[in-house]
């Protein structure tokens, strides 16, 4: 296992400390629950994609070169992590009483107990990766696809989605959908560029 840096460690303190101190003005900030920590995650979200972009578009050489890999360098690991942390908020949920289901389903338990799987089968996948034996990005490609199906099975259990259909699909059943699409590509032309010796996910 990797040694925390003390700049990695320095940085999750910051972003802890930024969060809690966020979480203590909420209610001045006239937010809702649901609205803060969408704004929070937005929020870390937009940091890391735009920090990583500057860092690709300073660095581009260096990838053209092949001295970096986008997805050993950034996407690999997340397979993992993500879905740890997303179950584990999802626990958070079902306590606070968020994201509730249509009685009596606790969807927020599914979700999590899904999402623990899903972390499980790509760090199995990242082995594989790690080992050469199938490409770089699998594992990513793997949770996106696996977490997309999630949702499609678990949307019609919650009773906070919105009312709008489409095919008798709800809208983030759609998205979900669009994600397995994105997936599956992905996947199918990243084992197309890869040595022969890759073996399917």
């Amino acid at each position: 296992m990797p040694t925390p840096t003390p700049y990695g460690m320095f940085a999750a303190a910051g972003c802890i400390t930024a969060v809690l101190w966020l979480k203590g003005h909420r209610e001045k900030m006239g937010l809702t629950e649901n609205a803060f920590w969408a704004g929070v995650w937005t929020m870390l979200l937009g940091a890391t994609v735009g920090a990583k972009v500057l860092f690709v578009a300073l660095g581009w050489e260096h990838y053209a070169r092949g001295e970096l890999r986008l997805w050993a360098d950034f996407g690999v690991g997340f397979a993992v992590a993500v879905p740890i942390g997303h179950a584990i908020g999802r626990v958070g949920c079902f306590v606070t009483g968020c994201c509730a289901g249509v009685p009596p389903h606790p969807v927020q338990l599914y979700e999590a107990a899904g999402l623990a799987l899903i972390a499980w089968s790509c760090r199995a996948t990242l082995r594989r990766v790690e080992a050469g034996q199938v490409p770089q990005g699998s594992a990513f490609w793997l949770y996106l696809l696996f977490y997309g199906a999630l949702r499609v099975a678990l949307d019609p259990l919650r009773a906070d989605g919105r009312p709008e259909r489409f095919l008798g699909l709800s809208p983030q059943q759609g998205l979900a959908l669009a994600v397995i699409g994105v997936a599956m590509a992905c996947s199918l032309l990243s084992r197309r560029g890869s040595p022969s010796k890759a073996q399917p996910v």
